[in-house]
């Protein structure tokens, strides 16, 4: 299935590439414009704090919680392969482990503590980049790209692709709302996962073949490169 799918092109994954390098190189500088930029956009997200959004962005840093990415992957790559798509399977689980690793080896470099005010959750571990922005926006793509490209009206298509990019958004802000990360966090993040999900899409072609001959012998042609 994911071989029928657009992959990323490659100007979007090399400029979200660029993008999270510049981030990080401001991180790692110390980039007094970069702290303005972050202070200044957490000063008007944080601005007014009524208990009704508080509560609404609680909810939505749970749902998107690492943690639960790793359940959410679990489930669709157990879908997959029930569906005899092991290969898409396989790649799922491996895309998303992945990724959290370099997340994390990014985590290290960086080395970035978390905002020092208005934590309405306490975290702890190091801000950039956004754990819970970086698996959101892998699941959304997994979703558009195994389920919801499968939908036949191009009008639903449409409407569940702005739903899961609300989705995103929400998560990025709920993590800046809450006192969590910085902006450029969420932002580096969002590339980050761009680009990783690009790498991942070249990876799935160039392996596709030794892959399927152990997984995909009783696919049927399901996975037919023509």
């Amino acid at each position: 299935m994911l071989k029928n799918q657009n992959s990323i092109s490659a100007k979007y994954a090399w400029t979200s590439g660029f993008l999270f390098a510049l981030l990080l190189a401001a991180v790692k500088a110390n980039s007094a414009l970069l702290l303005r930029f972050d202070t200044g956009i957490i000063s008007i997200v944080q601005n007014s704090m009524p208990t009704f959004v508080t509560d609404i962005m609680k909810a939505v840093t749970t749902i998107a919680e690492p943690k639960f990415a790793i359940v959410y992957a679990v489930i669709i790559a157990a879908v997959l392969w029930f569906m005899r798509l092991r290969v898409d399977a396989i790649w799922t689980l491996a895309t998303l482990g992945g990724g959290d690793v370099v997340a994390y080896i990014f985590k290290e470099i960086a080395q970035r503590p978390r905002p020092r005010w208005n934590q309405v959750i306490p975290e702890t571990g190091f801000s950039f980049p956004s754990g819970h922005t970086f698996g959101a926006v892998l699941i959304v793509f997994f979703l558009v790209w195994f389920f919801v490209s499968q939908i036949n009206s191009q009008t639903v298509q449409k409407v569940c692709q702005i739903v899961l990019i609300i989705w995103v958004v929400l998560v990025m802000y709920s993590r800046v709302y809450l006192g969590a990360h910085y902006p450029s966090d969420v932002f580096a993040a969002f590339f980050l996962a761009v680009a990783w999900l690009a790498i991942a899409r070249w990876l799935y072609n160039k392996f596709y073949d030794l892959v399927a001959r152990y997984v995909e012998t009783d696919a049927q042609g399901r996975h037919s490169r023509h």
